[in-house]
């Protein structure tokens, strides 16, 4: 287990900057507009009646925004917490499909790969530190970062209710966080989870693959669907791989849909993450990955090109 823990450490630092350094900076980015654009920001609004300061209408609509309905106000500051998932879940995924294809790939481009293999660690334990790093530490990383700035919401929506005149006490009584850090946590990993075949897929070109380990992971499942679709008049295969993309990326934000008014996504494709966990499609997903993770870990093997 501590040759396994180190394993996964080494996946982290060796790319902390797609892991970490990126979600982290796009969170400072975005901290920063927001702020930036509250104290530069022009606050004068032309109407027919002249000229308006926001700031003089600000404490009026702190007002009313205090006075709605308990259940209205806890939609609104919820969905402004749940909202940033949608920009970092879409990084993330990219993220782990980019890392999925390098992660066999890269050791034997670099030939690191002689490196590791002069230690006492198996093949397995390798592609499966990699696989856990992929399901686990990065929505983990991920999640930790999209927290950090939910909490920065919530002191820049206090902050902003101090210059209207209010205390802010119903800007965090209303956001439920503890909730929504709890769902965003398990969105995070479940959706990652629910994407195992694809990483597995993409592991397993990886450790095949000479050269473009992107083209190795991409262009086949382009050629069944062409293949299918020239032999059989059909579109299955795609529509598969399609809609397991799409499941993934609706259970991620689940909540949004479901605070909106469940007009955010086809109500085929979402549900809750503790409702992806009791569909056959979600553990047939696990042992298909088995399968490819079987294959990476043999052709890592001898694939070496040492």
């Amino acid at each position: 287990m501590n040759s396994f823990k180190a394993l996964v450490k080494r996946e982290y630092w060796e790319n902390r900057g797609s892991i970490f350094l990126s979600p982290a900076i796009i969170a400072a980015v975005l901290a920063a507009i927001m702020i930036l654009g509250t104290i530069t920001g022009d606050t004068f609004v032309e109407t027919h009646h002249g000229e308006i300061n926001l700031w003089d209408k600000f404490p009026q609509a702190v007002e009313e925004f205090n006075n709605i309905e308990e259940e209205k106000r806890t939609q609104a500051i919820q969905i402004s917490l749940y909202a940033p998932r949608i920009l970092f879940g879409f990084v993330m995924m990219l993220i782990c499909l980019f890392y999925c294809l390098g992660s066999l790939y890269d050791e034997r481009k670099d030939k690191s790969i002689l490196f590791w293999k002069s230690l006492p660690v198996s093949d397995t334990a390798t592609v499966l530190s990699k696989f856990v790093s992929v399901c686990f530490m990065i929505p983990i990383v991920y999640f930790a970062v999209v927290a950090a700035f939910q909490v920065f919401l919530l002191v820049y929506g206090t902050v902003l209710a101090w210059f209207g005149g209010s205390l802010g006490v119903n800007v965090w009584t209303s956001s439920n966080l503890f909730g929504v850090l709890f769902n965003s946590l398990f969105s995070f990993v479940v959706a990652t989870l629910w994407l195992a075949p694809l990483w597995a897929w993409f592991m397993f070109a990886s450790a095949w693959a000479k050269k473009v380990a992107f083209l190795w992971g991409t262009l086949p499942i382009f050629m069944v669907a062409i293949a299918e679709g020239w032999i059989f008049r059909s579109s299955h295969f795609i529509e598969m791989v399609g809609e397991r993309v799409a499941r993934g990326f609706t259970t991620l934000n689940s909540d949004m849909h479901f605070l909106v008014g469940k007009d955010m996504f086809d109500e085929h494709y979402v549900a809750k993450w503790y409702e992806v966990l009791g569909e056959s499609g979600f553990w047939i997903g696990l042992i298909v990955a088995a399968g490819f993770l079987a294959g990476a870990i043999y052709t890592r093997r001898y694939r070496d090109e040492s």
